[in-house]
């Protein structure tokens, strides 16, 4: 509850109760975006925390059996993967490596959007600490003018100098036509996330057709060894794909701190606006 500040001869002290009023927004307005914040850091450390889980891709894993024939499958299968070791662990080791940079990258960016908030949370602190400053010293010199010339606002309205509508958008189009162009990169973030997410899905099976004798022979044949190798392929695909998942989801939760902390700049450069015309 806002408490009731008078002057000495009884009437109230309009600029302290409006200066008072502010602080109570402006705190009202800190707790809820640090709710916000919180909520975007704990999701976007959780999707950080998955990505580490599942960057890894692994084309060894145990193949054991219960029964003798599956024993039997299981040592042969052993046989084959290590076989084909010059052929998968060369693509599972640069699949890791792109994994390891892409995630090193997202807990670096995670970072810096972190010390970019703290810099604009200092700045706005420091901005509405001054303009409070400004505003009970700008106060004090209006209360001083009126009780001087009898007028309780302390200033004259001079209607002769109020711009006119033609004279504001005169004013708009100057400034439009100096502006440089805009460059949505909200909406090119959200397209490059579609297009991740689009593409984030790998698999191993596509159609295996032909159109000659041999052709289909040969389809025939791939598809024989492709259904036989899904023990080999799929799990390292299965992999790959929950890799793939978590690194959208940690770009998903970054565009959202990369939105939520372009809305802190833009509200603090609106501020910063607004302060001096209302030193005018």
């Amino acid at each position: 509850m806002t408490g009731n500040r008078s002057h000495p001869d009884g009437a109230p002290d309009v600029a302290a109760i409006l200066e008072q009023l502010r602080a109570e927004v402006r705190a009202q307005h800190a707790a809820r975006r640090l709710i916000g914040d919180d909520a975007l850091q704990r999701a976007l450390q959780r999707s950080l925390d998955d990505l580490e889980i599942t960057r890894v891709v692994s084309a060894h894993w145990p193949l054991t059996g219960r029964t003798l024939p599956q024993k039997a499958m299981a040592l042969i299968n052993k046989i084959v993967r290590r076989y084909l070791r010059w052929y998968i662990n060369p693509i599972v080791e640069q699949q890791n490596a792109f994994n390891d940079a892409a995630a090193r990258t997202l807990r670096l960016l995670a970072e810096a959007y972190q010390e970019l908030a703290r810099q604009v949370a200092e700045q706005q602190e420091t901005g509405a600490q001054a303009h409070s400053e400004r505003s009970g010293a700008q106060g004090d010199e209006h209360t001083d003018e009126g009780a001087r010339t009898g007028d309780p606002s302390g200033s004259e309205i001079d209607l002769a100098a109020t711009p006119t509508y033609a004279d504001l958008m005169a004013q708009v189009r100057e400034r439009a036509a100096a502006e440089p162009p805009a460059r949505f990169i909200e909406l090119e973030l959200h397209e490059a996330l579609t297009h991740a997410q689009s593409r984030q899905t790998v698999t191993a099976h596509w159609p295996l057709t032909g159109r000659t004798l041999v052709e289909k022979a040969i389809a025939l044949h791939n598809r024989i060894v492709r259904q036989y190798l899904r023990w080999l392929i799929n799990p390292i695909v299965e992999q790959q794909n929950a890799a793939n998942e978590a690194l959208t989801a940690a770009l998903r939760t970054l565009i959202r701190v990369d939105a939520a902390f372009r809305a802190d700049v833009a509200a603090f450069r609106a501020s910063r606006q607004r302060r001096p015309s209302a030193r005018d």
